[in-house]
């Protein structure tokens, strides 16, 4: 059997090394556009910031490790075309221009994603960036540490955004954000947006909200930005609104896609056409409350898929049943986080939905290092079964939401998650946990 792989980061990785465990004499050819493998993307912004200082720590395996293994892996070359009759992929060699065509038994499309851009004059201007791949941010990292460089604006303030707001407010830049949306890090509901603003005002970082950028200004190297609103300096700009499946090479084989792009998949990887299958951030994952096909480009999700594809491939039952998009976020010392359905998913949804919200402490008043943490809970109107959280606080908050996460997955009722045995002790809880007053004033 030959499995040809396009992508070399989670998922496509993670099915490469079931099948090299599990099938030896398999063949795999992995086909990735740029040098790396396997690398700790989430952990980009923190190198910026200077959390870490040695990016090399964010690779997990290196490409010389998956060669050893037997993966015949071909890095800078991109994929440009697939024919789903004949079952074979063209790739282009991005350091000679030449163009190699592989036939495949299985093919696997592990791309990714790409930054979108959005059309801002001037972007081309030294001093922009984009962040996406290791080598983004050594480039963002070392420009920012000119001593020229002393304003930043942050374009988009979802999760990446966000956390870049921290990294250079620990680098002692002046931050400005600006958002093209109502209000921040949209998938959380409105209620979270004032103590998001907050925290990011707390550590000197403006945010712009309702706002469009549409140009870069300055000579060769960017010196501001003009929206529809203002003019503010900026030395240094990160483009950050968003990420497109990169599936462009699929045109014409006949995949079922959303309309982004993103690959249509069932709960073992597999796409409308024979012999194909997608996971990671070019496929989508189904929602577990809903059923629906969905996009979230996260982390977890894309490595439960390569693992479940993997052993898919190898000819078990696997399945990936569906996620709930549990997420978290620190917005500088402010932990955010949520888990399944929000007030506009349900509504969408068509799902009967009782909500309530509540503001409690995490340690008794006696006991030092507690915060408040403000938690919404949606369950089910009539079954009163829990189908989201979102909560906010700062340290030790954003943890809970695994408790949630799990509550949501076996299908736990408020009532029977307010009653939950869990732990106490002064330095770790309070007697009744956050998320169980919450649980306990659904009736």
């Amino acid at each position: 059997m030959k499995i040809v792989i396009i992508g070399g980061d989670a998922a496509g990785m993670s099915a490469a090394s079931k099948v090299r465990r599990s099938l030896p004499q398999a063949q795999v050819v992995v086909f990735e556009r740029t040098g790396e493998t396997s690398y700790g993307a989430c952990g980009l912004p923190y190198y910026i910031g200077g959390v870490n200082d040695d990016a090399d720590r964010i690779r997990i395996r290196k490409p010389e490790a998956f060669r050893k293994s037997g993966v015949d892996l071909r890095t800078f070359h991109e994929a440009v075309a697939v024919d789903a009759s004949a079952k074979t992929v063209t790739a282009r060699n991005l350091l000679t221009g030449e163009q190699v065509t592989e036939s495949y038994d299985e093919l696997v499309v592990a791309s990714g994603a790409s930054p979108i851009l959005p059309p801002v004059e001037g972007r081309e201007k030294e001093g922009v960036f984009t962040l996406k791949t290791i080598a983004d941010a050594e480039a963002i990292r070392a420009w920012a540490e000119q001593g020229a460089v002393e304003d930043v604006v942050i374009v988009g303030a979802g999760y990446i955004g966000l956390e870049l707001a921290e990294s250079f407010v620990r680098l002692g830049k002046r931050v400005n954000m600006i958002e093209m949306a109502p209000r921040p890090m949209m998938v959380m509901d409105e209620d979270f947006a004032p103590l998001i603003t907050d925290a990011l005002q707390r550590h000197g970082v403006t945010l712009r909200t309702s706002e469009t950028v549409k140009a870069v200004t300055g000579g060769e190297r960017a010196a501001g930005v003009v929206t529809d609103k203002g003019e503010y300096p900026a030395q240094l700009v990160v483009l950050s609104v968003g990420v497109r499946p990169n599936t462009a090479f699929l045109a014409g084989t006949g995949a079922a896609t959303l309309p982004n792009g993103a690959v249509v998949v069932d709960e073992q990887m597999r796409s409308s056409v024979p012999h194909i299958y997608a996971a990671g951030d070019c496929a989508t994952v189904t929602n577990k409350v809903t059923g629906k096909p969905v996009y979230l480009p996260l982390g977890t999700n894309a490595n439960k898929q390569g693992k479940v594809l993997g052993e898919v491939l190898c000819g078990q039952d696997a399945r990936l049943e569906g996620v709930l998009g549990t997420s978290m976020c620190r917005v500088v010392d402010l932990e955010v986080a949520r888990t399944g359905l929000n007030e506009k998913e349900a509504a969408d949804a068509g799902i009967p939905v009782q909500v309530v919200k509540t503001t409690a402490h995490t340690k008794p008043p006696y006991y030092p290092g507690g915060c408040e943490l403000t938690i919404k809970l949606f369950c089910h109107k009539e079954t009163k079964a829990l189908l989201g959280v979102q909560l906010a606080g700062l340290e030790g908050a954003a943890s809970r939401i695994g408790m949630c996460a799990l509550a949501i997955d076996a299908g736990v009722t408020c009532p029977q998650l307010a009653m939950a045995d869990l732990g106490y002790a002064p330095p770790f809880n309070y007697v009744w946990d956050p998320v169980q007053l919450a649980a306990g004033m659904v009736k």
